[in-house]
Protein backbone atom coordinates (compact mmCIF):
# COMPACT_ATOMS: atom_id res chain seq x y z
CA UNK A 1 0.00 0.00 0.00
CA UNK A 2 0.84 3.72 -0.51
CA UNK A 3 2.68 5.64 2.73
CA UNK A 4 0.49 7.59 4.07
CA UNK A 5 0.58 11.13 3.22
CA UNK A 6 -2.54 12.77 4.35
CA UNK A 7 -1.63 16.30 2.38
CA UNK A 8 -1.73 14.39 -0.87
CA UNK A 9 -5.48 13.53 -0.97
CA UNK A 10 -8.53 13.40 1.04
CA UNK A 11 -9.48 9.94 1.83
CA UNK A 12 -12.55 8.41 0.04
CA UNK A 13 -15.60 8.60 1.73
CA UNK A 14 -16.94 5.22 3.57
CA UNK A 15 -20.24 5.06 1.66
CA UNK A 16 -18.57 5.39 -1.83
CA UNK A 17 -15.80 1.43 -1.14
CA UNK A 18 -16.95 -1.06 -2.50
CA UNK A 19 -17.81 -3.02 0.70
CA UNK A 20 -20.55 -0.17 1.08
CA UNK A 21 -21.50 -1.35 -2.43
CA UNK A 22 -21.12 -5.28 -1.57
CA UNK A 23 -24.42 -7.46 -1.42
CA UNK A 24 -22.29 -9.89 0.55
CA UNK A 25 -23.61 -7.65 3.29
CA UNK A 26 -26.85 -6.89 4.58
CA UNK A 27 -28.43 -3.06 5.21
CA UNK A 28 -27.88 -3.31 8.41
CA UNK A 29 -24.22 -4.38 8.57
CA UNK A 30 -23.12 -2.19 6.08
CA UNK A 31 -24.34 0.69 8.47
CA UNK A 32 -22.33 -0.85 11.16
CA UNK A 33 -19.50 -1.29 9.23
CA UNK A 34 -19.42 2.62 7.77
CA UNK A 35 -19.71 4.03 11.36
CA UNK A 36 -16.38 1.40 11.96
CA UNK A 37 -14.87 3.04 9.27
CA UNK A 38 -15.81 6.64 10.11
CA UNK A 39 -14.09 5.71 13.42
CA UNK A 40 -10.78 4.49 12.24
CA UNK A 41 -10.47 7.14 9.38
CA UNK A 42 -10.16 9.79 12.70
CA UNK A 43 -7.69 7.92 14.59
CA UNK A 44 -4.85 9.64 15.23
CA UNK A 45 -2.31 7.84 16.89
CA UNK A 46 -0.42 10.48 18.83
CA UNK A 47 -3.78 11.81 19.87
CA UNK A 48 -5.64 10.10 22.81
CA UNK A 49 -8.38 12.00 22.39
CA UNK A 50 -9.67 10.40 19.10
CA UNK A 51 -9.64 7.09 20.46
CA UNK A 52 -13.19 8.14 22.03
CA UNK A 53 -13.93 6.20 24.72
CA UNK A 54 -11.21 2.77 24.03
CA UNK A 55 -7.58 2.62 25.18
CA UNK A 56 -6.60 1.57 21.88
CA UNK A 57 -2.86 0.77 22.83
CA UNK A 58 -3.92 -1.97 25.48
CA UNK A 59 -7.39 -3.65 24.65
CA UNK A 60 -7.97 -6.57 22.40
CA UNK A 61 -8.85 -5.74 18.59
CA UNK A 62 -12.21 -8.34 19.81
CA UNK A 63 -13.21 -5.03 21.90
CA UNK A 64 -13.43 -2.93 18.99
CA UNK A 65 -15.47 -4.83 17.07
CA UNK A 66 -17.48 -6.25 19.63
CA UNK A 67 -18.39 -1.91 20.29
CA UNK A 68 -19.18 -1.70 16.52
CA UNK A 69 -21.23 -5.04 16.88
CA UNK A 70 -19.79 -6.31 13.48
CA UNK A 71 -20.56 -9.58 12.50
CA UNK A 72 -17.92 -12.54 11.86
CA UNK A 73 -17.96 -12.47 8.02
CA UNK A 74 -17.52 -9.10 7.86
CA UNK A 75 -14.67 -9.58 10.84
CA UNK A 76 -12.53 -11.92 8.62
CA UNK A 77 -12.74 -9.51 5.54
CA UNK A 78 -11.24 -6.29 7.76
CA UNK A 79 -8.85 -8.38 9.41
CA UNK A 80 -7.23 -10.09 6.28
CA UNK A 81 -8.43 -8.17 3.18
CA UNK A 82 -7.83 -4.87 4.63
CA UNK A 83 -4.92 -5.03 8.12
CA UNK A 84 -3.81 -7.90 5.34
CA UNK A 85 -2.92 -9.91 8.69
CA UNK A 86 -2.03 -13.71 7.85
CA UNK A 87 -3.79 -15.58 10.66
CA UNK A 88 -6.21 -14.31 13.66
CA UNK A 89 -3.77 -14.05 16.23
CA UNK A 90 -4.52 -10.06 16.14
CA UNK A 91 -7.79 -10.18 17.67
CA UNK A 92 -6.00 -10.97 21.17
CA UNK A 93 -3.52 -7.99 20.30
CA UNK A 94 -3.47 -4.23 20.71
CA UNK A 95 -5.91 -2.87 18.49
CA UNK A 96 -4.09 0.27 18.10
CA UNK A 97 -1.26 -1.16 14.80
CA UNK A 98 -4.46 -2.79 13.26
CA UNK A 99 -6.50 0.27 12.89
CA UNK A 100 -3.17 2.16 11.72
CA UNK A 101 -3.51 -0.29 8.96
CA UNK A 102 -6.93 0.15 8.51
CA UNK A 103 -6.56 3.57 8.76
CA UNK A 104 -3.77 3.11 5.72
CA UNK A 105 -5.80 1.37 3.46
CA UNK A 106 -8.48 3.92 3.43
CA UNK A 107 -6.18 6.28 2.56
CA UNK A 108 -4.80 4.65 -0.29
CA UNK A 109 -7.96 4.26 -2.24
CA UNK A 110 -8.05 6.67 -4.90
CA UNK A 111 -4.86 7.40 -4.69
CA UNK A 112 -4.14 6.19 -8.80
CA UNK A 113 -6.71 4.62 -9.07
CA UNK A 114 -9.99 2.29 -7.15
CA UNK A 115 -7.52 -0.26 -5.44
CA UNK A 116 -5.37 0.66 -2.59
CA UNK A 117 -2.54 -1.35 -3.73
CA UNK A 118 0.12 -0.42 -6.36
CA UNK A 119 0.95 -3.67 -8.02
CA UNK A 120 -2.14 -4.48 -9.93
CA UNK A 121 -1.78 -1.03 -11.52
CA UNK A 122 1.76 -0.85 -12.82
CA UNK A 123 2.55 -4.44 -13.02
CA UNK A 124 4.73 -6.75 -10.15
CA UNK A 125 7.37 -4.28 -11.79
CA UNK A 126 6.30 -1.86 -8.57
CA UNK A 127 6.95 -4.20 -5.80
CA UNK A 128 10.93 -3.93 -6.37
CA UNK A 129 10.79 -0.11 -7.11
CA UNK A 130 8.83 0.17 -3.85
CA UNK A 131 11.09 -1.96 -1.81
CA UNK A 132 13.92 -0.24 -3.23
CA UNK A 133 12.86 3.20 -2.23
CA UNK A 134 12.16 2.02 1.29
CA UNK A 135 15.50 0.41 1.43
CA UNK A 136 17.05 3.91 0.83
CA UNK A 137 14.88 5.90 3.27
CA UNK A 138 16.19 3.05 5.99
CA UNK A 139 19.53 3.85 4.93
CA UNK A 140 20.23 0.40 3.12
CA UNK A 141 22.06 -0.24 -0.40
CA UNK A 142 19.93 -1.49 -3.43
CA UNK A 143 22.12 -3.06 -6.30
CA UNK A 144 20.92 -4.14 -9.64
CA UNK A 145 22.62 -6.49 -11.91
CA UNK A 146 25.07 -7.92 -9.00
CA UNK A 147 26.60 -11.35 -9.24
CA UNK A 148 26.37 -13.13 -6.10
CA UNK A 149 29.03 -15.59 -6.16
CA UNK A 150 28.88 -16.83 -2.47
CA UNK A 151 26.50 -17.17 0.14
CA UNK A 152 28.50 -17.06 3.05
CA UNK A 153 28.17 -19.06 6.43
CA UNK A 154 29.30 -19.25 9.64
CA UNK A 155 28.53 -22.05 11.96
CA UNK A 156 25.76 -23.27 10.26
CA UNK A 157 24.12 -19.62 9.78
CA UNK A 158 24.37 -17.27 7.10
CA UNK A 159 26.26 -14.04 7.65
CA UNK A 160 25.92 -12.37 4.27
CA UNK A 161 26.95 -12.98 0.70
CA UNK A 162 30.15 -12.15 -1.82
CA UNK A 163 29.82 -10.37 -4.78
CA UNK A 164 33.51 -10.58 -6.11
CA UNK A 165 36.13 -9.25 -3.61
CA UNK A 166 33.07 -7.70 -2.21
CA UNK A 167 31.24 -8.99 0.86
CA UNK A 168 27.85 -7.50 2.40
CA UNK A 169 27.26 -8.99 5.88
CA UNK A 170 23.66 -9.81 7.11
CA UNK A 171 21.67 -11.51 9.86
CA UNK A 172 19.46 -12.92 7.10
CA UNK A 173 19.33 -13.60 3.16
CA UNK A 174 16.40 -13.89 1.32
CA UNK A 175 16.88 -15.22 -2.02
CA UNK A 176 15.12 -17.92 -5.18
CA UNK A 177 16.38 -21.18 -4.09
CA UNK A 178 19.02 -21.66 -7.07
CA UNK A 179 21.37 -19.49 -5.34
CA UNK A 180 22.17 -22.07 -2.52
CA UNK A 181 22.50 -24.84 -5.28
CA UNK A 182 26.37 -26.13 -6.56
CA UNK A 183 26.22 -28.74 -9.59
CA UNK A 184 22.59 -28.67 -8.85
CA UNK A 185 22.13 -29.57 -5.29
CA UNK A 186 22.16 -27.40 -2.35
CA UNK A 187 22.42 -28.20 1.66
CA UNK A 188 21.14 -25.60 2.65
CA UNK A 189 17.27 -26.02 1.74
CA UNK A 190 14.13 -28.30 1.88
CA UNK A 191 10.75 -28.41 0.61
CA UNK A 192 8.21 -27.47 3.33
CA UNK A 193 5.32 -26.96 1.07
CA UNK A 194 4.04 -26.17 -2.91
CA UNK A 195 2.18 -23.39 -4.22
CA UNK A 196 0.28 -23.74 -7.68
CA UNK A 197 -0.22 -20.65 -9.36
CA UNK A 198 -2.74 -20.29 -12.37
CA UNK A 199 -3.84 -17.38 -14.72
CA UNK A 200 -7.35 -17.63 -15.73
CA UNK A 201 -8.95 -15.95 -18.74
CA UNK A 202 -12.78 -15.17 -18.00
CA UNK A 203 -15.48 -14.27 -20.50
CA UNK A 204 -17.54 -13.12 -17.36
CA UNK A 205 -17.02 -11.52 -14.14
CA UNK A 206 -16.50 -13.28 -10.71
CA UNK A 207 -20.18 -13.92 -8.85
CA UNK A 208 -21.13 -11.81 -6.17
CA UNK A 209 -18.40 -9.17 -6.67
CA UNK A 210 -20.90 -5.96 -8.13
CA UNK A 211 -18.24 -5.80 -11.39
CA UNK A 212 -16.01 -5.01 -8.60
CA UNK A 213 -12.61 -3.35 -10.39
CA UNK A 214 -10.43 -4.52 -7.56
CA UNK A 215 -11.20 -8.05 -8.44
Amino acid sequence: MLKKEKLAISKVPANDMEAMKSNLMGLFEKKRCMNFYKYIENIEPGDTKTYKDLDLPNIPMTDVYKKYKLEEQTIDFLGHAVALHIDDSYLTQPALPTLEKMNLYLDSIGRYGDSPFLYPIYGLGGLPEAFSRLCAIHGGTYMLNTQVDEILMEGGKVTGIRSGDVTATAPLVICDPTYTMTDGQSNYTKPVRKVIRAICLMNHCIPHTNNAQSI
